[in-house]
């Protein structure tokens, strides 16, 4: 009978944490387990104050040193918490280092999140609330990080972990305040909401709102962070801002950051922007960018502009002065007046391929000497702004050969490859379709599914 009433409560547990988005960490002493690793050493956990609410401190002072790298973990949170459908979390709260010895650079005394049976991180560098290069002992820090393309399901347990690098004086105490673990949604339109604006007014950090095929007219602004706004597909979902626009707004204006676009056909700005990006760590990926007065018009830094669409507009891209370290590739830029305006000085520096392929230009002139779809000369757009390997042919997500469709040495092409990692001597960046550092099944799959398809703008 207790089993029973244990795996309901389990089940009422997960449904807890998954649709009510929030999960405060409990940060009595009570609620951890100290560490075994190595064996027999443990590390004092107290309970404190903070300013930010409940907290616990985490002191390694004295603990033997050791001259490898690895991690180490001192305590264990008692509670399993789950991932929730949408595969993302977010960990937030204060921390504070009261101990910094020497070559803290090279420390890190953090939360993780591990598997729940503590084999294993749910996801590579899930290390949360840590020291960063230039943190100050005594002062109070704010974090907020999220964690996507997590396993739906999976249990997991907040840890302390300290990292080190052939570092004997290893001393180091920190403490932590008001720490949750939120489980974001993903919230659907129309299903749910019957504007995309509405279900950016409706979201969290972290959210991702997803959007089924079909024509939206509206202007969206997007002023919140960490958002994902997923489209069912360019070819099929469509924001048309030319209904009803009497302000000349933008299809779509960023002033968040960490936000991430795609899967979208953006028009009808014939006075204005089609994506204006305010905020930095801005993502616009597989979308088309049509019929506007300017395409695309950067004002932040650390933008990545990845495999889209910029055709039919007067300035296919517009980039302000001062705009810095974005990265911008795999794009195909034609039929625009102009493909790129661009008010950088000398000083400002943004990457234009991903140093094996860049973008096709349709003003671009060079030639392909040994025939591998890539430029010979350079595409310049400024001094410090070059497109190195700038495309022959419109890019296509599965033309591995860069020649404008998708046939079967494409796919023999990743055939071959099969199984290679980035230090292979058979290793071909251009067959890593997905660029995720290795050829597998899901590189053949992606171009085989586009078996037969050409460029067509």
């Amino acid at each position: 009978m207790m089993k029973g009433k244990v795996f309901v409560f389990l089940i009422f547990v997960s449904l807890f944490f998954c649709e009510t988005c929030a999960f405060p960490v409990d940060m009595t002493s009570s609620s951890w387990m100290e560490g075994t690793v190595p064996h027999g050493q443990y590390v004092n956990i107290a309970e404190i104050s903070t300013p930010y609410g409940d907290g616990v401190s985490v002191n390694t002072c004295g603990y033997p040193g050791a001259f490898e790298f690895g991690y180490e973990f001192f305590g264990y949170h008692t509670e399993i918490f789950i991932i929730p459908p949408s595969g993302r979390v977010v960990v937030e709260g204060h921390f504070m280092y009261d101990d910094i010895t020497p070559h803290l650079d090279r420390k890190q005394l953090s939360l993780y999140l591990l598997r729940s049976d503590l084999s294993g991180y749910v996801a590579d560098g899930t290390r949360v609330l840590e020291y960063v290069g230039g943190h100050e002992p005594g002062i109070w820090y704010y974090r907020r990080i999220v964690i996507s393309d997590l396993k739906p399901g999976e249990e997991f347990k907040l840890a302390f972990g300290r990292s080190d690098f052939c570092d004997t004086d290893r001393e180091l105490s920190a403490c932590w305040g008001n720490v949750s673990i939120t489980a974001c949604r993903i919230l659907k339109v129309p299903t749910q909401f019957s504007t995309i604006q509405q279900a950016i007014l409706e979201a969290s950090p972290g959210d991702r709102i997803q959007v089924l095929s079909g024509t939206y007219y509206e202007c969206i602004v997007v002023n919140k962070d960490s958002l994902e706004i997923i489209g069912e597909g360019s070819d099929t979902t469509t924001i048309d801002a030319s209904t009803g626009n009497t302000t000349d707004q933008a299809v779509l204006n960023i002033t968040g950051s960490n936000v991430l676009v795609s899967g979208f056909t953006m028009i009808g700005c014939s006075e204005t922007d089609g994506i204006i990006v305010h905020s930095k760590d801005v993502v616009i990926l597989e979308c088309n960018i049509m019929n506007n007065t300017v395409g695309m018009h950067l004002i932040a830094d650390n933008i990545r502009i990845i495999r889209n669409n910029i055709l039919n507009n007067i300035d296919g891209m517009f980039i302000e002065n001062e705009v810095d370290n974005c990265t911008i590739y795999y794009n195909n830029l034609f039929n625009n007046t102009n493909d790129i305006s661009c008010e950088q000085t000398l000083e400002e520096l943004n990457r234009w391929d991903n140093g094996y392929a860049g973008n096709s230009w349709s003003n671009y002139t060079g030639i392909d000497t040994n025939g591998d779809g890539i430029g010979d000369n350079p595409y310049v757009i400024t001094q410090n702004n070059i497109d190195h390997y700038p495309l022959m042919s419109p890019y296509m997500c599965g033309d591995v050969n860069h020649d404008g469709k998708i046939e079967m040495r494409d796919i023999g092409s990743v055939a071959r490859r099969f199984g290679c990692t980035a230090t292979d001597p058979m290793w071909d960046p251009h067959a890593d379709v997905n660029e995720d550092n290795r050829i597998d099944m899901r590189d053949i799959g992606i171009t085989a599914i586009r078996f037969g398809q050409e460029f067509t703008p």
